[in-house]
């Protein structure tokens, strides 16, 4: 008998604060969204341009790729409350190192790569992988309001290093970054639910802890299915134009006649119209066809490009694109997510979930590879916004091949 949605989130809601939280310091969002404002010293420090120093998320980017599918692959194995522990540990100590040594720019770019890395248990593959455990009936939003931290977090860690950078104490930034990880762990320490005791087992039927019993396929069943490809496809070619968006917006509304500061202060629109966007979808999720609500929510980057490309002052019409792309860069993760766990369960939700999003991330932090030339040979940002009107067209009308849940008794949960 299935559980009913008002007593789950009675029943977890210590659980799903921990989880926001954990999301809000992820290794998979502060690295990024604390990048923007410590930028200008990090060129200066490395003495290095500023179009170099974007290589850092680059590396970052690599970085939550392999730490996305180690996670996986230890939850799988291990509680993950220790794994989550030791990952905070090691976050926190890789921040705090970046504050106290002689930066170089390989030191750098070894950190920031290494950080999802030490780290891992503490992306998002850990967080949501709890969550599925322990929600059935209102998965969708729940996922969204664990996910719905890196909004939280793209506020947050900006408005704390302003206290810094820009400074001769800038550096100290990297340990106010530090403390973020190390307050989780301090939480997830006293209130995140400890292993149950099992009796040992042979490694050949060894358990998967949380997992080895909940249904599902295995992760080689996953990979030869076409919904695997079909969203790792889909949500590659979205990420991309999410990515390409965010690291370009800003110059595109400069390029449109706007000044550095009203560019910067419409882009402060993203961050609301991203929480907005995650919280919505997984609302939806709960209720309506799991492809439809990802067609819809994926096209969003679409519209938002093609207002980009047919406006030149309406700042009215440059809100509702920068809000379009906030959205969908909101939903994105958290629909991910969510179909993961309906096409192919929970057994081995942990090691598919973190080998999509890793190789998603992966792909997505390519884009500046992609969208370089484009903007080299094309001397303007028209024919970069049709290139990723087009891909997230594209990517998005994937999703409506998905077709319905599997109905297998190995995919059935909450009966």
């Amino acid at each position: 008998m299935g559980i009913p949605s008002h007593s789950e989130f009675k029943q977890g809601w210590t659980l799903l604060l921990i989880t926001l939280i954990g999301t809000t310091t992820s290794a998979s969002y502060i690295p990024l969204y604390s990048f923007g404002p410590l930028a200008q010293d990090l060129s200066t420090a490395l003495n290095v341009s500023l179009s170099d120093i974007q290589k850092i998320i680059t590396f970052n980017f690599v970085g939550i790729a392999i730490g996305s599918q180690l996670a996986g692959w230890l939850v799988e194995r291990y509680n993950p409350r220790h794994i989550i522990l030791c990952s905070l540990l090691f976050y926190a100590a890789s921040y705090t190192l970046l504050g106290t040594v002689e930066l170089s720019t390989t030191i750098v770019y070894l950190l920031y790569f290494l950080i999802p890395i030490v780290g891992c248990g503490a992306l998002i593959v850990s967080w949501t992988h709890l969550v599925c455990q322990r929600f059935e009936k209102q998965r969708g939003l729940a996922l969204a309001i664990t996910l719905s931290g890196s909004g939280v977090a793209s506020t947050l860690a900006p408005l704390l290093l302003s206290m810094v950078v820009g400074t001769e104490h800038w550096q100290q930034g990297f340990y106010i970054l530090a403390a973020l990880p190390a307050l989780t762990l301090v939480i997830c320490f006293f209130a995140l639910p400890k292993p149950s005791k099992r009796k040992p087992v042979t490694d050949k039927h060894r358990p998967r802890e949380t997992s080895y019993l909940a249904p599902g396929i295995s992760y080689l069943q996953a990979l030869k299915t076409r919904h695997l490809w079909t969203m790792l496809a889909s949500f590659t070619l979205v990420a991309f134009v999410i990515v390409t968006m965010i690291t370009n917006t800003v110059p595109i509304l400069v390029h449109k006649g706007l000044n550095q500061s009203q560019a910067t202060m419409l882009f402060s629109v993203f961050g609301v119209s991203l929480i907005i966007g995650r919280l919505s979808s997984g609302y939806f999720l709960d209720r309506y066809s799991g492809p439809v609500v990802a067609f819809i929510a994926l096209l969003l980057p679409t519209l938002g490009c093609l207002i980009f490309y047919l406006t030149s002052t309406n700042t009215g019409l440059m809100v509702l694109a920068i809000g379009l792309v906030g959205a969908a860069a909101g939903a994105e993760f958290d629909i991910l997510a969510y179909l993961v766990s309906r096409y192919f369960g929970l057994r081995a939700y942990a090691k598919i979930f973190g080998a999509l999003s890793g190789t998603i991330t992966l792909g997505s932090g390519m884009s500046p590879f992609i969208y370089g030339p484009i903007l080299d040979s094309a001397g303007g940002y028209s024919t970069l916004l049709l290139v990723c009107a087009i891909a997230a067209a594209i990517g998005s009308s994937l999703m409506l091949s998905l077709g319905a849940y599997p109905q297998s008794p190995q995919l059935k949960t909450g009966s």
